[in-house]
């Protein structure tokens, strides 16, 4: 029979040290972190208005189509050529080479202030998903129910972890797709449609930024809940008394 691998003591005493300073900080976050940012991220939606959507619009509209002069009064003038499209004078996308097109900058300032917060959130769950990690006790036969409680909130911990990372891709995209869009528009200045499906992009970027707050906000509220709701399980996964049993 194999002998157990044994750590010299200042080492276990690292790793003891480790184990109890995670235990400490992930019982904090769950307990007093988690409601707390619940609220803060909850009062930073309700901020983001549907109705502020018309804020956010930064490209230039074409200008009014002219009207044609009619060529004189009364019964004799002569009619104005037909058309099918009135002629509308498009003036060029602010910026010519060499300048900068800016982005939309009330777009840029809100990514900016929810980054830090989806990566917050990720280190978050990572400090706690290490804490019952590390809770996880030895593979045995039978008594596993609190097992599979702790490796059920480990998952959710991970998936919650992954989520927050498409968020942070997803910008890149979203950047990306307006770039070619107003190059479109420097390009075809005339096309009124490339103007307004950066219209849209950027509404449908506010949209999901707001999206993406509330996401956060719920995942809070669910990791404290549920582990509030299991902590005695979480933390003690098999039952002392369980061998006095037989």
């Amino acid at each position: 029979m194999a002998s157990p691998l044994k750590l010299e003591q200042d080492v276990q005493g690292k790793v003891d040290s480790f184990r109890a300073r995670i235990a400490q900080e992930a019982e904090d976050l769950v307990s007093t972190f988690f409601p707390q940012k619940l609220s803060e991220l909850d009062s930073r939606v309700q901020e983001l208005r549907l109705q502020d959507l018309s804020r956010i619009c930064s490209v230039p509209a074409p200008v009014p189509p002219v009207v044609p002069e009619t060529a004189g009064d009364g019964p004799n003038q002569e009619p104005p050529p037909l058309q099918t499209q009135p002629l509308v004078k498009v003036p060029a996308l602010p910026g010519g080479e060499g300048q900068l097109l800016r982005s939309n900058q009330h777009l840029v300032e809100l990514i900016e202030r929810v980054k830090p917060e989806i990566e917050l959130l990720r280190e978050k769950c990572n400090t706690v998903r290490m804490w019952v990690q590390l809770l996880i006790p030895k593979v045995e036969d039978g008594n596993n129910f609190g097992v599979s409680i702790q490796e059920d909130t480990v998952d959710q911990l991970w998936t919650v972890e992954s989520t927050a990372a498409s968020y942070l891709r997803r910008f890149s995209t979203y950047y990306n797709t307006r770039a070619k869009l107003v190059s479109k528009i420097v390009k075809y200045p005339q096309v009124e449609d490339y103007r307004r499906t950066v219209a849209e992009v950027d509404e449908n970027e506010y949209l999901s930024v707001r999206q993406i707050l509330l996401h956060l906000r719920n995942q809070y509220a669910t990791l404290h809940d549920v582990i509030l709701k299991n902590i005695e399980k979480i933390k003690t996964p098999r039952s002392i008394n369980t061998d006095n049993l037989y």
